[in-house]
């Protein structure tokens, strides 16, 4: 259990640090994200978007959509500044397979979504039970800019966990996302979070 707390507290300072960062956006490529900012610690993550899967239901929290495979649970809580975070749970599993957290506010640019990025890569490398932990430039087709980090968690019965946690802005620059999805060591790549991550939308 005290895994899932550290997983969801970083999330939220990811998203939550963009209220106090400000700068000038830079110009979004036609191509998906742009060129990128952050000093990159790992190999480039390129997010590939998924068409609505049969046997989901979209679940939409201030404008931004996932959707969530049937059978699975989800919640949706209040934060700090206006601050809305979505929680899918699989019944058969212990922690969360994806979280979005939605920052609403203007200034989330991209150099707004680099500065939350390095901060939450320093807090996670900064807790016990993670390693392997990077920063990576995203290239995610239709979205103007994104990072991602992956790390790896080892849990207390020595059993690992891989987290993905990307970092979104609208192009409206009114609000920033972070959304993580996490599986079973070495089966991120086709899990049901990861699924859920790459069925992300803004709508409107």
């Amino acid at each position: 259990m005290r895994a899932t707390t550290r997983t969801a507290a970083v999330v939220v300072v990811l998203v939550g640090a963009l209220a106090g960062c400000s700068g000038t956006p830079k110009a979004p490529s036609s191509g998906g994200s742009p060129a990128f900012g952050v000093q990159p610690t790992g190999r480039s993550v390129t997010i590939i978007s998924l068409a609505t899967p049969q046997g989901t239901t979209p679940v939409t929290v201030l404008g931004v959509t996932v959707d969530v495979p049937t059978g699975d649970t989800s919640s949706t809580s209040s934060l700090d500044n206006g601050i809305k975070q979505l929680v899918v749970h699989d019944p058969t599993q212990k922690r969360a397979v994806a979280t979005v957290t939605v920052t609403p506010g203007h200034g989330a640019n991209d150099t707004a979504v680099d500065a939350s990025s390095q901060t939450a890569e320093a807090q996670i490398a900064a807790t016990p039970g993670w390693s392997d932990v990077s920063l990576s430039p995203a290239t995610w087709k239709g979205m103007p800019y994104a990072t991602a980090i992956r790390a790896t968690l080892t849990q207390d019965d020595g059993s690992k966990r891989d987290t993905i946690l990307v970092t979104v802005r609208d192009a409206k620059g009114t609000k920033t996302v972070g959304v993580s999805a996490e599986a079973a060591h070495g089966q991120l790549d086709g899990s049901a979070g990861f699924a859920i991550l790459r069925t992300l939308r803004f709508e409107g």
